[in-house]
C-alpha cells in the first residue's frame, strides 16, 4: 500500500505515468499496475486519461493527495520507532536546507548538536529554498532552514538569524546567479529591479559553490553572502536593504513535538552565539 502512495503522489503532481516511471526507475506497466491496484482498493478512479502523456487527477485524487504524505510520514515515524527500539537510538530528524545554509550554518548547528543533543539522530537534504518547502510539505523532511521568505499554510517560519548580501566580482556585466527557486536567485532578481541591472549575459548556476568558483576567476558578478565571498574577490556592499533572515520552517501539527522543539532551540543558540 505505501509502494503505492508514493506512486501515486509522484503521477499526481506529474500528471504522467511515462514521467512518474522515469522518476521512481520503475516501467510504466508497472506504474499503471499499482495506481490499478491502488483505485481497486478504493473503489474509485484516480485520474482520467486524456491522452499516452497526460493524466488529470479526479477529485478522489485531490482527496488522497492531500492525505498520503501526512499517512507516509507516521508509517516512517513508525519505522523510525522500532529501528530505534532495535538499536537504541533515542531520537532522529530529518533536516532540509538551502545551499546557503549548508555552506555557512549548518556545520556550525552540527556541531551544537553534538554538544547539546549527542543521542540525535539525523538527515540532511540539500535543495534551493522552495525545494526545502515543498519537502516539508510533503513530509519528506521534518525541519527546514531557508532564506527565501517564503509563506505557505500550516508552516510556521521563524526568523533565527541575519545575512548581508554583497555584490562579488568582476564588473564585466557578466551575471551568475542561482536558479528559480532559490534564495540568491531570489535577491538577484530584486537587486536588477530596484538598481536597474540589465546584464549582457545572465548565467544561470544551480549550485552556490560553483558560482563561487566562477566568481574567483573574473568572468562575472554575482550576489553572495558576505560570509561566503573567495578571498581576493573585489566586494561592493549593498547596505541594508539587502540584509536577508534565515528561516527555521516547521509544520504546524509538529509545533508540539518535544524532539523537535529541542532541535529548534538549538539551532536558535548557535544564531546567538
Amino acid at each position: 500500500m505505501f509502494k503505492f502512495l508514493e506512486t501515486f503522489m509522484v503521477v499526481y503532481r506529474t500528471h504522467s505515468f511515462s514521467l512518474a516511471a522515469q522518476q521512481l526507475f520503475i516501467t510504466q506497466p508497472t506504474v499503471s499496475n499499482q495506481i490499478k491496484q491502488l483505485e481497486s482498493q478504493l473503489h474509485t478512479e484516480l485520474f482520467e486519461r486524456k491522452s499516452r502523456r497526460e493524466s488529470i487527477p479526479t477529485e478522489a485524487a485531490d482527496i488522497l493527495y492531500k492525505r498520503s504524505a501526512k499517512i507516509l510520514d507516521d508509517w516512517h515515524d513508525i519505522n523510525t520507532e522500532i529501528k530505534d527500539l532495535q538499536t537504541n537510538e533515542q531520537s532522529h530528524v530529518r533536516f532540509g536546507i538551502s545551499q546557503t545554509v549548508s555552506r555557512i550554518m549548518f556545520a556550525k548547528i552540527a556541531n551544537q548538536i553534538s554538544v547539546s543533543g549527542p543521542t540525535i539522530h539525523y538527515d540532511v537534504m540539500v535543495s534551493n529554498s522552495e525545494g526545502v518547502l515543498n519537502q516539508l510539505e510533503e513530509y519528506k523532511i521534518d525541519l527546514g532552514i531557508i532564506e527565501k521568505p517564503l509563506v505557505t499554510q500550516n508552516v510556521r517560519r521563524t526568523s533565527i538569524g541575519k545575512d548581508q548580501l554583497v555584490k562579488a566580482g568582476a564588473p564585466t556585466s557578466t551575471w551568475i546567479t542561482r536558479e528559480s527557486g532559490s534564495g540568491i536567485g531570489y535577491y538577484t532578481e530584486q537587486y536588477f529591479r530596484e538598481a536597474d541591472v540589465h546584464p549582457d549575459r545572465l548565467i544561470h548556476v544551480n549550485n552556490s559553490g560553483l558560482i563561487r568558483r566562477i566568481v574567483s576567476t573574473g568572468v562575472g558578478q554575482a550576489l553572495l553572502s558576505s560570509k561566503d565571498v573567495p578571498a581576493g574577490v573585489e566586494v561592493q556592499p549593498l547596505g541594508t536593504a539587502f540584509i536577508r533572515d534565515f528561516y527555521l520552517l516547521i509544520r504546524d501539527d509538529d509545533l508540539d513535538d518535544p524532539l523537535l522543539k529541542a532541535v529548534a532551540e538549538i539551532i536558535k543558540l548557535v544564531n546567538q552565539l
